[in-house]
């Protein structure tokens, strides 16, 4: 997935900036989402393989593409979530939610601004280390952007 650079440094910075930002009492604390809460596709990424997306407990439903089933990672920071069930969402014109042949990893799910959401999507075993841009993690497949309007 190619984008601006300039784009690429600022969601790095937001993806960073969201794993700074955990009160260190909350490291300890299981990720949480309170109810179902719909989202709008705000950026290319988001608009070209998602689409709007239902956040819930335990899952993301990506309208007809289907459902992925996602897990606050405990004792890390309130917004790292594992992912699994990628390689079955019928995603439009042979996208991947991540690489191809990648059926689980992590995300973090940034809900820090009231009416937007950013998930950077990870591929593999290792979660994201704490400090580093998002984009230069390993794994890393992409991010998508959301809105509430």
């Amino acid at each position: 997935m190619t984008r601006h650079p300039r784009f690429q440094k600022i969601i790095g910075q937001l993806g960073v900036a969201a794993l700074l930002i955990i009160p260190v009492s909350a490291l300890a604390q299981e990720p949480d989402i309170a109810g179902p809460e719909d989202w709008h596709a705000y950026s290319y990424s988001a608009e070209q393989i998602t689409g709007n997306i239902i956040l819930a407990p335990g899952a993301i439903e990506m309208g007809d593409a289907g459902v992925l089933t996602i897990a606050g990672v405990e004792g890390y920071t309130p917004n790292l979530f594992t992912f699994s069930g990628a390689s079955s969402l019928d995603l439009p014109e042979g996208k991947h939610f991540c690489e191809d042949g990648v059926d689980s990893g992590y995300m973090i799910i940034d809900r820090s601004q009231e009416d937007f959401l950013v998930i950077d999507v990870f591929g593999g075993d290792e979660p994201p280390v704490a400090g580093r841009s998002v984009d230069q993690q390993p794994g890393f497949c992409g991010s998508f952007t959301y809105n509430k309007s």
